[in-house]
This record gives structure tokens, C-alpha cells and sequence, in this order.
């Protein structure tokens, strides 16, 4: 049976349905995405059948769609796994120790940054550095007298930009995966923008910094935090190892499964060293459902009470129904449809990198959700990057840029409301969260003058699908691992 091809109307249509679904469970209801994300499939599949589209066909599209995903779900795994180990080893004890001892009262607010920054980098989650070292950075605040907006504008800072240059962070691998590129590469290519915004930050904390009076500092939690890490925790160097074995292998670009997997086994051996307590049976229950602690001090037990294979079932299943939907979207014409629209404007590489800052701030705003300002903008607006000449790194940059750093600037998204409530300030917080302001703007002057913008026919070996790979994806999957 002939297929007809998605309309602009319709697919307007279908694009509508979809984002009413998706803002009233999200916004009004407060679920989590993915079931709204199977409705929104649902619709889709709908229009498909409308389309003359078979069962089969779609259920092909979608399958495609989600064996794009397979690195970034096995990756994930190892790294609930590796982090389990870390927090049972003393990996993230130490990591934040060492963090806690920068903390100046003359620079308090730019510690703030690079303190959460570093604790975000080494557990890949930035609600957690917010929601733990955040917390504790707040009462410092306090004591000295600083703008609890000001503090939490610098926690969101550092723990955004921790948490986009981390490979352990669930986004940051997602969003190497909707542009079908190597975390590492990602990784990389994401230090072009958030450097600048980070030195652009740091340089405005400085300044506030100096020229804002500050009181006698109360760093009765920090103190309370230290002194319980070293006495609970084996702080050694020698539980960095594995760490920086992984960024050492990352830097020689060996891919991320191998990387992980040998950070891994380093860690384990280092565990019966840090560690002595813990049996092998100790380590893979750490390994599966996480790391529990029980020092008896709040702040601490909520840091260090994470990882495991568990903890990524979230974002596993949630890599598995966004990537079907993205699949069945773009395998029955309508990502085509709403791109064909606007060819005119999608002539110029410039314009394609705005077009993309422009629907991940959109998703944002109407849905607050993470995770979709990534995936729609991303399934949408690839083949417009190939027909460009861009290569696929330039499309995951930019959804990070203007899609998960952008998040924490929306009151009613996931992580507004997390900063609001857990660090107990208002929405002017906003106007302090310097690195997530910074970096689009940053990402649209690069888009104009082309400086760091990668062709398509440089750094292939980095592109986890090429045309020639989909005659064979089973060995295309096997590369990018």
C-alpha cells in the first residue's frame, strides 16, 4: 500500500497534540516524562496509520530509533555501577574533601562555584551537588551575610557546568546520543562554550565578591561535613585513580565502554585498600543498588547515599521511549515536514544553530522538561546540520547549550523548582545564574563567525552513524562502544 506524505498542517497538528499531552501531564500533573512520551507516540503512530503507514513500518522506525541509543544505555549502566564503587571506595568522599577546602570567605561566592562544580563532575548529577554540598553552601551564606540569590546563582553555575562536562551525567549522554556522536567527543567539543561562560562567571563572582561587604563567616556545616568525611572515609589519593585514569583515557580518546570498564576494575582493587571492611559481596551489592552511608550526619548521608546499576534505570527507560518516539517522528515524515517549511531559513549554518537555541529554549519554556528540549529540537533539526556541512558534535554542543544549561533559568522545570524549594530562594535567583545566561550567546557568536564550528568530512571516526554505517549497524554499534 502507497504511503501519502506528511502535510505541514497535519504534522502542525500532530506537533500541537503532542505539546498539550506533553505540558499538561508534565506541568499540570508533575509525572515523570515517560509515560507522556508514550502517548505522544501513541498520537504519532496515529497519524502514521492515517499516513497508510503499516504497523510493521513504524514498529521499524521506532526499533531504528532506539538502537541509536544502545551505547549511551550500556554507558549509562557502567556508570551507575562505577559510581556505586566510587561512593563505597572513598572516591567521592575524598573528590568533595578536597572541594570543601577551597572555601575562602573572601571568595566565597566563586568557591561556591568551583566547589559544586567539582562535586557535579564526579557524581554526573547536578540536582546532587545543588541538593548536598548546595545546601550546606547556603548556610554559609547566611552566616557571612551574602544574597541567598547570589549564592544560588553560583551553586546553579558550577553545578551546571560540572554536570555538562561530566561523562557520568545522564544528559550529557543522552545528548550524545540523539546527535549520534562520541560522549568524549561531545565532551570535548562542549569546552568551547563552557569554558568562556565558566571564566566569564567566575570573573563576574569575583567582582561581586570584592565589592560586597561580608560578614564573620559561620562554617559550622562545612566544618561539621569535613571533619565527619575524615573520620568516616578513608581521604586518600590514591582513590583518584580510577578517575583520573578514565579522563587519561578519555584524553587519548579510547571510547567510553573500554574507558569506564578499566576505571572500573581499578576501582574495585582499590576498594580492598580504602575500603578494608568491604568483601567482594560488599562491592557488587554497592555496584547494583548503590552505596548507603550512615555517618549520622544528614548533609553527608544524602551526598554519599548514590550510584548503582538501579539508579539508572530511570534514565535508561527513559533513553528507550524518548529515542522510539524521536524514531517514529521522524520515520513517518513529520520532523521533514516542519524542517521542508523553513528551508529557506535553514540555508545557512548560522541560522541552523539558532533554529536549534531557539526550539530547545521553546521546549523549555512551554514544557519545562530537560530531557525533551534535547530530544525534539535534536530529532528535528539533524539533517538540516548534514545538509549544512556541520558535523554532528555542532548539534550536541548546541542542544546542551541552549537545552540543559537554559533548564535551570525556567521557574516551573524540574531543576527551577528543585533550586526554589531545596536552597529556599526565589526566582531571582535567575539573574545570578551567570554561566547558563552566558553560554547561548556564546554558542550564536560562533555560529555566525564559524569559529569552532567542525565540518561534516572532519573527525568521522567520532559520528556513531554515517550512511555507509547503516548497511550495517550491528558493526556500527560495535565502533562506537
Amino acid at each position: 500500500m502507497e504511503t501519502k506524505k506528511a502535510t505541514l498542517t497535519g504534522s502542525l497538528v500532530v506537533l500541537l497534540l503532542i505539546i498539550v499531552v506533553l505540558g499538561v501531564s508534565i506541568l499540570h500533573y508533575g509525572v515523570a516524562p515517560h509515560i507522556p512520551i508514550v502517548l505522544a507516540t501513541i498520537i504519532t503512530a496515529v497519524y502514521g496509520l492515517m499516513l497508510k503507514f503499516s504497523w510493521k513500518d513504524m514498529e521499524r522506525a521506532m526499533v531504528k530509533g532506539i538502537s541509536y541509543g544502545i551505547p549511551a544505555i550500556l554507558i549509562l549502566s557502567l556508570i551507575g555501577v562505577l559510581i556505586g564503587v566510587w561512593a563505597l571506595n572513598g572516591t567521592v568522599p575524598t573528590i568533595t574533601f578536597y572541594g570543601l577546602q577551597v572555601l575562602s570567605p573572601s571568595f566565597f561566592l566563586v568557591s561556591a562555584v568551583i566547589i559544586t562544580a567539582v562535586v557535579a563532575v564526579m557524581t554526573g548529577s547536578s540536582l546532587s551537588a545543588m541538593g548536598t554540598i548546595g545546601v550546606s553552601l547556603m548556610g554559609v551564606a547566611y552566616g557571612m551575610g551574602i544574597s541567598p540569590e547570589m549564592t544560588a546563582g553560583a551553586i546553579v553555575s558550577g553545578a551546571i557546568f560540572g554536570d555538562k562536562l561530566s561523562p557520568l551525567s545522564d544528559t550529557t549522554n543522552l545528548t550524545a546520543a540523539t546527535a549520534k556522536v562520541d560522549v568524549f567527543t561531545h565532551i570535548r567539543h562542549m569546552l568551547w562554550t563552557t569554558i568562556p561562560a565558566l571564566v566569564i562567571a567566575l570573573i563576574i563572582f569575583g567582582v561581586i565578591g570584592f565589592t560586597t561587604s561580608q560578614g564573620g563567616a559561620d562554617t559550622s556545616q562545612v566544618d561539621e561535613m569535613i571533619s565527619t568525611m575524615q573520620s568516616e572515609f578513608m581521604i586518600t589519593p590514591i582513590t583518584l585513580i580510577s578517575p583520573l585514569l578514565i579522563i587519561g583515557l578519555a584524553v587519548r580518546r579510547v571510547k567510553p565502554v573500554p574507558s569506564l570498564s578499566m576505571g572500573l576494575i581499578v576501582a574495585v582493587l582499590t576498594t580492598f585498600y580504602t575500603s578494608p571492611g568491604s568483601s567482594f559481596g560488599d562491592i557488587m551489592n554497592a555496584a547494583h543498588g548503590g552505596y548507603t552511608a550512615d555517618t549520622g550526619v544528614e548533609s553527608i548521608d544524602s551526598l554519599l547515599s548514590l550510584g548503582g546499576l538501579e539508579s539508572m534505570l530511570f534514565g535508561v527507560s527513559l533513553i528507550i521511549v524518548a529515542l522510539a518516539f524521536g524514531g517514529l517522528f521522524r520515520g513517518i515524515g513529520i520532523a521533514h515536514a516542519l524542517i521542508d517549511s523553513m528551508k529557506n531559513v535553514l540555508r545557512k549554518k548560522g541560522n541552523v544553530i539558532t533554529s536549534t537555541v531557539v526550539s530547545c529554549f521553546g521546549v523549555n519554556f512551554v514544557i519545562g522538561e530537560q530531557y525533551l528540549s534535547i530530544i525534539l529540537p535534536g530529532q528535528m533539526l539533524e539533517d538540516s546540520y548534514r545538509n549544512t556541512n556541520l558535523h554532528p558534535k555542532n548539534l550536541s554542543r548546541t542542544l546542551e547549550d541552549a537545552g540543559s544549561i537554559l533548564h535551570p533559568l525556567i521557574p516551573w522545570g524540574v531543576i527551577g523548582a528543585f533550586v526554589m524549594t531545596t536552597l529556599d530562594v526565589g526566582m531571582g535567583y535567575i539573574f545570578f545564574c551567570f554561566l547558563c545566561l552566558v553560554t547561548p550567546f556564546i554558542t550564536l557568536i560562533y555560529a555566525y563567525t564559524g569559529w569552532t564550528l567542525t565540518p561534516l568530512d572532519e573527525d568521522t571516526g567520532s559520528i556513531v552513524d554515517t550512511e555507509e554505517e547503516e548497511t550495517d549497524e550491528n558493526s556500527s554499534r560495535s565502533e562506537a562502544l
